[in-house]
């Protein structure tokens, strides 16, 4: 997965968060959704991190090589 890809899937599930947040109310299923949502968004941040970390050592390697 691209970082792009990444950033486009996190950016759906806050848009998916937002919207359940806003039906919310003491409903268990919703808060379940959210919880599970949010995990997620912590799992594609995770991966991006990770994604620049491999983009900046890649970057280092090529510049020393220049």
């Amino acid at each position: 997965m691209t970082i792009n890809d990444k950033l486009s899937q996190l950016k759906k599930t806050i848009a998916e968060i937002k919207n359940i947040s806003e039906k919310l109310g003491n409903d268990n299923v919703l808060n379940n959704k959210i919880d599970e949502l949010n995990k997620e968004v912590s799992r594609l941040k995770k991966g991006i991190g990770e994604s620049i970390d491999e983009l900046e050592e890649f970057l280092k390697e090529e510049n020393a090589r220049s």
